[in-house]
Parts: C-alpha cells; sequence; structure tokens
C-alpha cells in the first residue's frame, strides 16, 4: 500500500509568499499613478491634435472680410489705428496694363472689426480670422475656446530685428491679429494648454490672375 503525502509550504515559502504579495501590493499605488499619467498624456495629445486642427482652419481663411470686397485687386488693406510707418503711401497699380495705379491715402479699404459679419451665423459662413472670436467647441472630454484681437503693431521698423510682445492687445484696428485657443477639461474646467498665434496683414488684397 502506497503513502501518500500531504503538500504544504513551508515556512521559507510561505516568507516568500508574503514578501512577493506585499511587493505587489505596494506597486499598485505606483502602477495607478503611472496609468493616470499615462491616460493624461494621451488626452492632451488628443486635444492638442483637435486644436491644431481648429487652428489650421483659422489659418486657411482671409485676413479680413475686406480682403476679398468684389474684384478690387488694386485696393490696399489698410489699419486706420496701426503703426504710422505701416500706413499706405504708396501708389498701387490697378491692372497690370494700367500704370495710373491708385492712391492708397485716398483709395483704400479699410480693417474690420472684431468678430463675425452679419449673416455670419456658423463656421461654413466664417470668411476671416476674426470671425472664429468667441468661436467654442467641445470634442471628447475637453473644451476648444477661441479668442481674437488685435495685436500692438508698433515697433523699430528701421530696425533688422523686429520684435512684438504677443500679450499687448489693443482695443482698436492694427497690422496684428492674434488667436488665442484654450483648451480644457470639459468636467473640471480645468485648463489642459493654451495655444497662441499671430498673423500680420501684408496690404495687398490678392493677386489677379490672367484666367480673371
Amino acid at each position: 500500500m502506497k503513502n501518500l503525502k500531504k503538500s504544504s509550504f513551508t515556512l521559507i515559502e510561505l516568507i516568500f509568499a508574503i514578501i512577493i504579495v506585499g511587493i505587489v501590493i505596494t506597486s499598485i499605488p505606483m502602477l495607478l499613478t503611472n496609468l493616470s499619467k499615462s491616460q493624461e498624456v494621451t488626452q492632451k495629445e488628443r486635444s492638442f491634435f483637435n486644436a491644431f486642427a481648429l487652428l489650421n482652419l483659422i489659418q486657411t481663411q482671409e485676413w479680413d472680410e475686406n480682403n476679398t470686397v468684389d474684384d478690387n485687386y488694386y485696393k490696399v488693406l489698410t489699419s486706420e489705428n496701426g503703426d504710422s510707418e505701416l500706413k499706405c503711401l504708396r501708389l498701387g497699380v490697378m491692372e497690370l496694363n494700367n500704370s495710373s495705379g491708385a492712391n492708397c491715402a485716398t483709395d483704400d479699404n479699410q480693417t474690420s472689426i472684431i468678430g463675425p459679419d452679419a449673416g455670419e451665423t456658423s463656421v461654413e459662413d466664417y470668411d476671416d480670422i476674426d470671425d472664429f472670436d468667441g468661436y467654442s467647441t467641445t470634442v471628447d472630454d475637453f473644451n476648444i475656446s477661441v479668442k481674437v484681437n488685435y495685436m500692438d503693431d508698433s515697433a523699430d521698423y528701421s530696425q533688422k530685428n523686429i520684435n512684438f510682445i504677443s500679450d499687448n492687445l489693443v482695443n482698436h484696428d492694427s497690422n496684428i491679429k492674434f488667436v488665442e485657443l484654450n483648451i480644457t477639461n470639459k468636467d473640471t474646467h480645468k485648463e489642459i494648454a493654451v495655444l497662441k498665434y499671430f498673423t500680420s496683414n501684408i496690404g495687398a488684397v490678392k493677386i489677379e490672375s490672367r484666367s480673371e
């Protein structure tokens, strides 16, 4: 008759088991923390992707509503309250075969006010950068809101390097528009990131092609 041996833990095996369980338990908070950080990074990546997509949409718009006025290709867009050194004082050429030109001091387009223009009630209607001022959208777990302002364009334009202060916003028109995208958590409203972008008025309305 065979003897049946009953298996059991030795004291050493039991101690090792307790140690391993203890290591696992003490590692759980660290694992949860790393998981939380990983989720946070993923959330930020998703929010950046969508914010940059919106910023790219804004960038494709005209600088100003009056950049596309009729077919006045010879006109130059000017900012009445912009830096005096950027005032339109030169003669432009109305057409390629017309040398009479247009006096920018009297025959020009003025920049428009910030915000959507009459009849522009949705993104599909927006046709210039500042139409997005006050626009907001919710994507996944975060909100993206847009602010557009004129930025101070005062500088010493005789210098080789010209510096501007992005936070120096003005309540009148200028030759620089400043766009700010704020990304916040939808539920907690905690700020995730802020994207800042500025773009300058290049003056010319647009170039008439031969086909036009």
